[in-house]
């Protein structure tokens, strides 16, 4: 939970004490990134000092190429130049200290070579929107603190980073701070600083890293599932050449013993690759499936999304001895160091011991999958997909798993992609999908893996409580999907957001927001935005071929008949071309400008 430190409002501060705000400075500009890009070349919650290289007009606002300084003293690299627009021309040759506001913008304060250094600053009572805009990220440390009444104090903070540090806060807040501790929070639309609580903070770091790495080695569906595809074809082919290959059972070889044939230890390794390759094919939903209500839940269901709480609900089945029976097979199969014989009674009350992971995940791989039936917890997309990873793991010699191991800069080189965004662009690559050996294999299923845990930490990271007391959760997930012998796949992202208990009257209905991402060969990107609130329903779709918005159009009155068959009161239904701006997202700005 966040909580408001305010500033005092300006008519509360008598005209003799000084002035309500530092007068806005000339040398402020706010800047545009014309590539986005660009926002990973400069360091999160960091000032990067740079040069005006030139100044264009460009429709009533000047494009600016800033040359930024050399991070480390005496490098010899050539120095990264990024491209902004500003209200304003700026001489070539002006030195500038920039600041990432967001993903986009950027703050920037001009440095000519006569100006004096700036001493310090009266404190401030409120925040200039053009030096502290909304969504600006602030970084201050409490000098001291004063009682107000019982439940308010008066902090006076310093600001420690950015083009402001050194500037003064006289905040109000309901919560006491030691002076000396340090606040990280955001400015809010009201010119108030949102904080967030230390354990967020720590949770927030985490997500940023896990974020960076899992979009740098995240890789699409489809080159994998077209692998595995042609895995099982070429198995089948191998394993008719086998049958035909069967040796002729020795003169005197009693009825009913094995036949003779070329198959090895090896073999048996690869059907188990064979069979863990079969799970993975039968998690990947069909358009038919997707038809249904419930063919959705279990495609939701099976995403892989919720498979860490789904093993904790299955960890509390097998205490309890109820947990399904492919999953009791493997508790069985593996018993525990020191735990009793099996059929014998486990000492006194203690509860059976827990299988391992790896068995557990094969068996609960191993289950079938049953349309109309609900999935058993755990076995999921990704439970398969581990279970594929650790049985072409046992393929490979020790010295061959470090030489496919892949680095994360070929994988990261072209990414058009910040997390955070929605949705995830497809990635596919091509030396990969051109080898048809286990190392590709391995590195293909890996990406998929780390594709499906960006969504996992998406969802964790823009689900939160606010300081008001309402709430917004997220899930961000992908579905595989099969046509045919085509694979291809659909991003959704849905959000909830729920009222402050204190503003209830009565019974509140919560806000939904449900976003589908398609991205089809013969329609294009195409995106699907539906609202609803209190049973009142409005649609957008945005697609970027003019001749499938041409198709849409045609379809509008057929959708606002369904939704209408099912008793919903339909509001606007509208076609665009182009993409649709970027979810509202529950996310610290911090959070965005460390992870770009």
């Amino acid at each position: 939970m966040a909580s408001d430190f305010r500033l005092p409002p300006t008519l509360a501060t008598p005209a003799n004490t000084g002035p309500a705000a530092k007068p806005p400075d000339p040398a402020a500009l706010a800047l545009k990134l014309l590539r986005p890009i660009d926002a990973l070349l400069l360091p999160p919650g960091q000032t990067s000092r740079a040069e005006v290289v030139s100044s264009t007009a460009q429709g009533g606002q000047f494009n600016l190429v800033l040359r930024l300084a050399q991070q480390q003293a005496g490098a010899t690299a050539p120095r990264a130049e990024i491209t902004a627009s500003s209200p304003r021309a700026v001489s070539s040759g002006t030195q500038v200290l920039l600041q990432a506001i967001s993903q986009t913008q950027l703050m920037a304060i001009l440095q000519p070579a006569d100006k004096p250094p700036a001493g310090p600053a009266t404190a401030l009572t409120r925040l200039d929107p053009a030096q502290f805009p909304p969504g600006m990220t602030v970084q201050a440390r409490v000098l001291s603190q004063q009682p107000l009444d019982q439940a308010r104090f008066a902090v006076l903070a310093r600001l420690t980073e950015g083009v402001n540090s050194g500037l003064d806060l006289k905040l109000t807040t309901n919560k006491p701070l030691e002076p000396g501790s340090l606040l990280n929070a955001r400015v809010g639309t009201q010119g108030e600083l949102r904080v967030a609580d230390p354990a967020r903070q720590v949770l927030q770091q985490a997500l940023s890293q896990g974020l960076r790495e899992t979009l740098q080695r995240q890789g699409s569906a489809e080159p994998l599932l077209n692998r595995l595809q042609q895995v099982l074809a070429a198995s089948s082919a191998t394993a008719g050449t086998s049958a035909d290959r069967t040796a002729p059972l020795p003169p005197g070889t009693p009825a009913g013993a094995p036949s003779q044939t070329s198959s090895t230890a090896g073999d048996k390794l690869a059907a188990q690759v064979q069979s863990a390759v079969r799970q993975v094919l039968q998690q990947v939903a069909t358009p038919a499936q997707l038809m249904t209500p419930r063919g959705v839940e279990q495609a939701v269901q099976r995403s892989g999304l919720f498979l860490e709480p789904n093993l904790t609900q299955l960890a509390d089945l097998l205490k309890g001895g109820q947990a399904p029976a492919g999953a009791r097979e493997a508790g069985a199969a593996t018993p525990a160091a020191g735990s009793p014989a099996p059929g014998s009674p486990a000492p006194g009350n203690a509860p059976p011991p827990l299988p391992a992971l790896a068995k557990l995940l094969s068996a609960l791989a191993a289950l079938p999958v049953t349309p109309g039936a609900p999935p058993l917890p755990g076995a999921d997309l990704k439970a398969a997909l581990i279970n594929l990873l650790v049985n072409v793991q046992q393929q490979l010699p020790p010295t061959a798993l470090a030489a496919v191991t892949l680095p994360p800069g070929p994988w990261a080189r072209g990414m058009g992609a910040t997390p955070g965004g929605f949705p995830l662009p497809p990635r596919a690559m091509q030396a990969l999908t051109d080898s048809t050996d286990l190392g590709s294999l391995l590195r293909l299923t890996a990406a998929l893996l780390s594709r499906i845990q960006h969504h996992q930490l998406q969802s964790l990271g823009q689900t939160q409580s606010f300081s008001d007391g309402s709430t917004q959760t997220t899930w961000q997930l992908e579905i595989p999907l099969r046509d045919g012998q085509q694979f291809n796949h659909v991003q959704v992202r849905i959000q909830r957001e729920d009222e402050a208990p204190a503003k209830k009257t009565g019974e509140q209905a919560p806000f939904w927001e449900v976003r589908l991402a398609f991205a089809l060969d013969h329609l294009g990107s195409l995106q699907a935005i539906a609202k609803l609130y209190k049973g009142r329903v409005t649609t957008q779709f945005w697609a970027e071929q003019p001749g499938t918005l041409t198709l849409l159009n045609s379809e509008l009155t057929l959708l606002r008949d369904r939704l209408l068959a099912k008793g919903l009161e339909v509001g606007e239904i509208s076609c665009h071309q182009g993409t649709p701006p970027q979810p509202n997202q529950a996310l610290q700005q911090r959070w965005i400008d460390e992870v770009t």
